[in-house]
């Protein structure tokens, strides 16, 4: 059931409460199934309920501590969204956001385990990877076009606008889900060996071009960012040949092996042109952010709801910033509850990379293929909202947090262990005269 609810969210992802009308439903197919899509979320939260009445109260599990921040977070914006019309084309995203803690849970009913976390974030690998590739199957000769600086992908959504009745997906969605099987491979090549390590490589180097040609420079630096960070925590022998690399790599362009016209070039296109002042500005995102601040100041309290940006910003729909986002949506009170949710990830991250050397070879891997996806979707944070509304950034964070608050959890059980048994021994040890009696 939990598998199934988790499915049904990644089959509901791009549609949207304006897929849920009469008359397109009885329109066409495409209609009816964009419309049932879109309805998917609110089935999963209906589920989530009714799941919660139907089981008894002690075998409910209990959310991890960024679980539970970033529920609260949903539901202060569900609340906020009273404030806006037309109510449900705001509140469904409320909803929806929900609805990935309702399919969570659920998951994780059948054994609140850290292999059972382990277990869904794998499932959500697997679902991002098979989204990719039906989005790089429809877009078969549109995705990419010959321009002065080369192949890119940049653009994609203009000369495809829409897909079977809903929005294209953009390069900067392109490259965050190849970027995902990136990460996860990149781990793998170094954790194994034979044929899997030239599969591992076999996936590795297409989806990094494909997060290059797609020209999005929050995908390709937080990328960048996220394989750099899990060699820093990787095996000894791992981080040295790593090193190694880089050494080389400096080493090659420093004495000029590499013109300066094509390094000017590669960076020419990795920033997709831009320079000076247009590159600092982000495309326009410090004017965005200004707006977005001034709105925030407007309403500190509570925010205006889910999907605010859409509805309050004039310079673009779009807040281009998780933390900007959620403060829009959610004000200062939900706001605190999404930022509280990601720092506590990072410190029980910290925690258990320190201790990652008393756990299984299974559990590292698995701990710094999350690492990488946290620290690449933290990062992508900053140009996009990410993962502060229901999206597959959502659908992709959301278990990495749920494995680090499990393993936080099975780590402190651990530690507790020692200690219980110790004053368990002290406690029923006899006191002094009558042990010197005893022994006498």
């Amino acid at each position: 059931m939990g598998g199934l609810c988790w499915l049904l969210l990644w089959v509901g992802i791009n549609t949207g409460p304006e897929n849920i009308d009469l008359e397109a439903i009885q329109g066409s197919w495409t209609g009816l199934f964009n419309g049932i899509r879109a309805a998917f979320p609110l089935i999963v939260l209906i589920a989530w309920f009714l799941h919660i009445l139907l089981r008894k109260q002690h075998l409910i599990r209990s959310f991890t501590l960024p679980e539970a921040l970033w529920l609260y977070y949903g539901i202060i914006c569900l609340i906020a969204s009273a404030y806006a019309e037309p109510w449900f084309e705001y509140a469904y995203w409320g909803f929806a956001y929900l609805s990935a803690f309702g399919a969570a849970e659920i998951y994780m009913r059948q054994s609140s385990t850290l292999e059972r976390a382990g277990d869904l974030n794998r499932l959500t690998w697997v679902c991002s990877s098979i989204v990719l590739i039906t989005v790089l199957w429809v877009a078969r000769g549109q995705l990419v076009e010959q321009t002065s600086t080369g192949l890119s992908g940049y653009g994609v959504s203009s000369r495809m606008p829409t897909v079977g009745g809903v929005a294209m997906v953009r390069s900067s969605g392109i490259s965050r889900l190849a970027a995902i099987p990136a990460i996860i491979v990149f781990v793998s090549f170094w954790n194994t060996q034979g044929v899997y390590r030239i599969l591992s490589l076999a996936v590795f180097v297409p989806a990094v071009y494909l997060v290059w040609v797609m020209q999005s420079r929050g995908s390709l630096f937080s990328l960048a960012f996220a394989l750099s960070f899990v060699m820093v925590f990787a095996e000894g022998k791992q981080r040295r040949v790593a090193i190694m690399i880089a050494l080389i790599v400096v080493a090659v362009y420093v004495v000029g092996f590499v013109p300066e016209s094509t390094v000017h070039r590669l960076l020419l296109y990795s920033t997709r042109g831009e320079q000076g002042q247009e590159l600092a500005s982000m495309s326009g995102r410090s004017l965005i952010f200004h707006e977005s601040w001034q709105l925030i100041k407007a309403a500190p309290f509570i925010g205006y709801g889910p999907q605010a940006d859409r509805r309050v910003l004039t310079i673009v729909g779009n807040a281009q910033n998780a933390v900007l986002y959620a403060l829009l949506c959610g004000g200062f009170l939900g706001g605190t509850g999404f930022v509280g949710g990601l720092v506590v990830s990072w410190v029980f991250l910290v925690r258990a990379l320190r201790r990652r050397h008393l756990m299984t070879r299974i559990e590292r891997t698995t701990l710094l293929q999350v690492a990488g996806v946290l620290a690449f979707l933290t990062m992508r944070s900053y140009p996009e909202n990410c993962a502060a509304l229901f999206s597959v950034d959502l659908l992709i964070q959301l278990p990495a947090m749920v494995y680090l608050g499990e393993l936080d959890r099975r780590m402190r059980a651990t530690a507790a262990t020692p200690r219980t048994v110790y004053l368990r021994q002290v406690q029923t040890a006899p006191a002094l005269p009558e042990a010197v009696h005893l022994a006498n």
